[in-house]
């Protein structure tokens, strides 16, 4: 499957947002202004590695759900499903009130820019079936 285009957009915003927000938990703001000790720590940590993990998808512009390339772009779905159970855990245990980001949905997105990407590419090879025969280049298969 030919890499990525609209997706690695997407995953280098999704990145980007997650990594505004481990910065703003660390800094206190927003839900995060009463959260103190290692509950704050550990939702920056998860934060980021899920920033990391998107960008690894954008840069390499295989996503995160691959069939082929290196191990992260092939298994990374499963790390970050990880990451954001790591992240709801906290969230749990955390005995001082604080709501997690909503990073339970970005799971489903690398499945989502996957489908995307087939349904594109499978457009694109149906109009070339289908505008052959106006450029001369054969009748189109019979059904």
């Amino acid at each position: 499957m030919p890499k990525l285009r609209l997706g690695a957009a997407v995953y280098a915003l999704v990145a980007l947002a997650l990594a505004v927000s481990a910065v703003l938990v660390l800094r206190h703001t927003g839900p995060y202004a009463e959260v103190h000790g290692w509950p704050l720590v550990a939702t920056s940590v998860v934060d980021a590695l899920s920033a990391l993990l998107f960008a690894v998808g954008a840069v390499t512009r295989r996503g995160l759900i691959a069939d082929n390339g290196p191990w992260i772009c092939r298994n990374g779905w499963l790390v970050l499903a990880g990451v954001t159970v790591a992240g709801a855990i906290i969230a749990f245990l955390a005995d001082q009130e604080m709501t997690p980001w909503p990073t339970g949905p970005a799971i489903f997105l690398p499945h989502f820019i996957r489908r995307m990407q087939e349904s594109y590419y499978q457009g694109v090879a149906e109009a070339e079936v289908e505008i052959s025969p106006a450029r001369g280049e054969g009748s189109p298969p019979r059904p």
